[in-house]
């Protein structure tokens, strides 16, 4: 963030003509000041800042907008958007967001018609599923042990254990789960 303040306000102050020096006359922030906060190494005072973007002919707003990287994260997807990564008669697994090499967990819609199964999986070391029980009963099977959730309940485990969903009701299951890091 701290670059990234320092960079807009170099590219401001170079748009409008202004040395340093200038900048530092009309603000009364120190030369040296202002050279630090360019170059990311000191992130300076609110106070100065709003000197800064009155000399740069800007607000405040202005000036910080973009900077926070965590807006950008935010990804709102409709039911329309949602991308089918799997689909097979009996099971459906639905991406929940967009773009999820950049993100770093992976929430999937596992639908699981009833009587029916997951393949085995098995994910590399490091790689950790958390299910949530939307709708339906299921047995889930991590390596050798069964566990059986129900609706409303949760299972977190290490994915580079070998694992199944197991739907032996009638009814479809619908599963939340998340996966860390982003791995499909």
């Amino acid at each position: 963030m701290l670059k990234n303040l320092g960079a807009r306000l170099r590219k401001l102050r170079k748009e409008k003509g202004l040395t340093l020096v200038e900048v530092s006359q009309k603000t009364s922030v120190a030369q040296a000041t202002l050279s630090r906060i360019e170059t990311g190494t000191m992130i300076g005072t609110i106070e100065s800042h709003e000197k800064i973007a009155e000399v740069l002919g800007v607000g405040l707003a202005e000036l910080y907008s973009g900077l926070d990287s965590r807006y950008e994260q935010i990804a709102h997807t409709q039911e329309a958007g949602r991308k089918v990564t799997h689909q097979s008669k009996n099971v459906q697994v639905d991406l929940l967001t967009t773009e999820n090499f950049k993100k770093k967990i992976t929430p999937l819609l596992i639908t699981i018609q009833g009587e029916n199964e997951t393949s085995v999986e098995q994910n590399e070391r490091g790689v950790e599923k958390f299910f949530y029980l939307l709708e339906g009963e299921v047995r889930v099977k991590v390596d050798q042990e069964e566990y059986p959730l129900k609706a409303g309940e949760t299972l977190y485990f290490d994915a580079s254990l070998k694992h199944q969903i197991k739907n032996g009701k009638a009814k479809t299951a619908k599963i939340l789960a998340a996966v860390s890091p982003s791995k499909i």
